[in-house]
């Protein structure tokens, strides 16, 4: 038998998983999105409207 880990070290445990997660998930969310605007848009359509989201999130405060 295993001793118990502390409640912290769980949480911590916990906060972790679920940030890496929830990192996957986005990731796994911007492929898809991505995925579905190459079926109706050319190429470089999509690759200009990515670069100027990007511009974008690199501007926020």
């Amino acid at each position: 038998m295993q001793p118990k880990r502390p409640a912290r070290d769980i949480d911590q445990m916990a906060e972790r998983e679920t940030a890496a997660y929830l990192r996957r998930a986005s990731i796994t969310y911007l492929e898809c999105c991505v995925s579905l605007m190459m079926t109706h848009l050319q190429r470089e359509e999509v690759a200009a409207i990515l670069e100027k989201e990007a511009d974008m999130l690199r501007r926020l405060d």
